[in-house]
């Protein structure tokens, strides 16, 4: 039997942990399912928040997947199922990944007779959309046209004209994706899973020449010729309130550089640790059960690594 393998995409921030977070809380997936996860940068957290669901996870933490280290890669799924012959593949690409990299991979020989690709999920921040659009087109619109269904996160957080503007924008990209728009908290894990009408396999086949190819034509950028990635140690407890409001305050400076995303985990002044995500204007911590190390991971362009590393130490 082939293992079933799920994508879950998306731009810095969007949420795809915690979608997979969700999925995995709500039992969606059987206990024999094996998750790949990849951060961009040096340092990975998702990684830990996902262990608490006691799944196993593999971690790639050389850079992104799609055009860093494609080789790790493949060579880290082919690993899993020979050593874990799970019935389920989740796949954590970093935020600034090529999905058409990523698909090209898998679509390969080696995992013809092994896989069968189940769901191509990107997941689109609808706050930031336009933004990232903008100023990361040329990532932003990859993921978008190569997913068949795209999950849009903090949907309850705009209003439903917000949402139909959105939803026209990525039609123009990708006329064939079911669109999940609906707000998380009213849909149950197994909703993103329901099958839709799509041909997977005969959709990877059409996604290859006729998107895939046409626009690596266009464009030739890894992620590391546009982003960076800054891990820095925390060494003195704080509470959540005080790291937000050193987000706040970035927020109003131009001198640390564009911080797009950056997630961490503190030791509170209670003796408990907190997992923390940024993107800009708006910051979420929850507590957790145990980390290994304190660290803040800073994601952007021109980042200013003097400037950041004095406020946060």
């Amino acid at each position: 039997m082939k293992t079933q393998v799920d994508i879950f995409s998306g731009f810095l921030g969007a949420g795809k942990t915690m979608l997979i977070k969700k999925l995995l809380n709500e039992k969606v997936y059987g206990k024999n399912t094996v998750i790949i996860e990849n951060e961009f940068g040096e340092v990975g957290i998702d990684g830990d928040i996902l262990k608490e669901s006691n799944i196993q996870v593999k971690e790639i933490n050389s850079g992104c997947i799609c055009c860093q280290v494609s080789g790790n890669f493949g060579e880290a799924v082919f690993e899993v199922i020979n050593n874990y012959k799970p019935d389920n593949i989740i796949i954590e690409p970093s935020g600034v990944a090529k999905l058409s990299e990523i698909l090209k991979i898998l679509d390969g020989v080696n995992f013809k007779h092994k896989i069968e690709l189940r769901n191509i999920f990107t997941l689109i921040d609808i706050q930031n959309y336009d933004m990232y659009l903008k100023n990361f087109k040329e990532f932003y619109e990859n993921q978008i046209r190569n997913a068949n269904k795209i999950v849009l996160s903090r949907s309850q957080l705009v209003d439903d004209k917000k949402i139909k503007t959105i939803v026209d924008s990525i039609k123009k990209f990708n006329s064939r994706a079911e669109i999940i728009y609906k707000p998380w908290e009213s849909l149950k894990g197994s909703d993103f899973l329901k099958v839709n009408n799509i041909d997977y396999q005969k959709e990877i086949s059409m996604v290859k020449p006729n998107i895939n190819k046409s626009f690596r034509k266009e464009v030739s950028h890894s992620a590391k010729d546009i982003f960076e990635s800054y891990p820095i140690d925390l060494v003195d407890s704080m509470t959540t309130q005080e790291i937000q409001k050193k987000f706040e305050f970035i927020e109003k400076s131009e001198k640390f550089g564009k911080i797009i995303r950056a997630k961490g985990i503190i030791e509170g002044i209670d003796g408990g640790y907190y997992q923390f995500d940024y993107v800009p204007n708006e910051f979420k911590s929850r507590k957790i059960k145990w980390a290994n190390r304190k660290v803040v991971s800073i994601i952007g362009s021109e980042l200013n690594r003097k400037e950041l590393k004095q406020l946060f130490s």
